[in-house]
């Protein structure tokens, strides 16, 4: 999957050298058919992970609020749930015991957020399977949405 972008080229492990505007991923297909809801409030952030997730083959959905969040989780069915704590509107711990709660299957959510304790026990608490606090390590997070026993159902 080729991203094509106008600016400078974004480094990151993941990608492979610009070629004339064109960003190729090194490793396609590794998140394959894994349907991802990304919930983060800050668009630089929630983009770049949606351009992350997708060059890895994953089907991304990516809202910007909490109450965006528990709408769309009621009615599609996703894998993995990556969020934000510091949402606008509703406490990211809230909304983590409410999709933990809310869900027919096993909903796997994981964090990522800039806070620290006590935010990373209470979202544990509500349910959240693994926490990654800001600046996180894409490679973490791929390893972690990489495990086998999250394989897209699919």
């Amino acid at each position: 999957m080729a991203l094509r972008t106008n600016a400078t080229p974004w480094h990151h492990p993941c990608f492979a050298a610009d070629k004339g505007g064109v960003l190729t991923s090194d490793n396609p297909g590794r998140l394959a058919r894994m349907r991802v809801l990304v919930i983060e409030d800050v668009t630089d952030i929630r983009e770049v992970f949606v351009m992350l997730l997708r060059s890895e083959g994953a089907y991304v959905t990516a809202v910007g609020t909490g109450r965006e969040a528990a709408e769309i989780v009621g009615r599609s069915e996703f894998d993995v749930v990556l969020t934000d704590l510091g949402l606008p509107d509703i406490p990211g711990d809230v909304l983590v015991r409410q999709m933990s709660n809310g869900t027919h299957g096993r909903l796997r959510i994981a964090v990522i957020t800039g806070y620290g304790e006590p935010y990373l026990t209470r979202a544990r608490q509500a349910g959240a399977e693994a926490v990654f606090t800001k600046p996180v390590e894409w490679t973490r997070v791929l390893d972690y949405l990489s495990r086998p026993d999250l394989a897209a159902s699919a």
